[in-house]
């Protein structure tokens, strides 16, 4: 297989050295890679498709007059949400501005050999690895689906509308709470009101009341326990993110 990796940073120094280090982990794995480096965001934004690359490094501070990497890393994700973003920055301060676009983890200027290894080594196991599916009933047949691929499961009447990555809206007789007991045995997923699921991972923003999904749904947080909910969803992008910020 061949991996396809993005760069985008400002600074050419910045730029060339973390091809060179990608390229030289890629070779030691004896694994085939490209590269691709970009100066700025709109060059790679431009040449960026759906499936177009597995990992893109986004630097979160870019030259002045230039898409910043967030900005990127926003409007890359609605070409492809499956993409992994890794922010390459100088300050962890910067790192907690990224926080609603949930990127897979973070580089802090100057990285070492050591960092970026785990990096590299984790992106790749998460890629390599067959996403957990869930099985459920469809029209009297039995459908799978990856979790990941999954944004949201809504109770309507007697079906459960599960909205999907492919923009699919596939209605499920089963019931919620069967849905429910396959979903939440997976950290990602959270019920925020009753009769709807959701996958913290398409969650874009918090309203006082609501979550804005990435498909641009709004859905309304219980008023009781709600002050749970939102711990329950900060503590789920803090884990993700002391990989990288610490």
């Amino acid at each position: 297989m061949n991996w396809n990796i993005a760069i985008a940073d400002d600074l050419e120094n910045d730029r060339l050295r973390l091809e060179r280090d990608v390229r030289k982990w890629f070779d030691d794995q004896e694994e085939s890679v490209s590269v691709l480096c970009c100066p700025d965001g709109e060059s790679l934004l431009g040449q960026t498709t759906r499936g177009t690359f597995h990992l893109a490094f986004l630097d979160i501070q870019m030259g002045p007059d230039r898409m910043d990497g967030i900005e990127l890393a926003r409007r890359i994700r609605e070409i492809d949400s499956q993409l992994l973003v890794v922010f390459l920055t100088t300050s962890k301060e910067y790192a907690f501005d990224a926080f609603p676009i949930h990127p897979f983890d973070y580089l802090i200027k100057p990285y070492n050999e050591k960092t970026l290894d785990r990096v590299l080594t984790e992106a790749m196991r998460v890629l390599s690895d067959k996403e957990p599916e869930i099985t459920v009933r469809i029209a009297r047949a039995d459908y799978r689906i990856p979790m990941g691929k999954i944004i949201s499961a809504l109770s309507q009447g007697h079906t459960v509308e599960i909205r999907t990555t492919d923009g699919e809206l596939l209605k499920s007789s089963m019931t919620f709470a069967e849905i429910e007991a396959q979903l939440t045995a997976d950290p990602r997923f959270l019920t925020c009101n009753r009769g709807i699921l959701v996958n913290m991972d398409h969650v874009l923003s918090l309203t006082e009341d609501s979550m804005q999904m990435s498909d641009g749904k709004m859905y309304p947080m219980r008023t009781r326990g709600r002050a749970e909910l939102i711990t329950a969803f900060s503590q789920y992008q803090i884990s993700r993110m002391k990989r990288g910020v610490r």
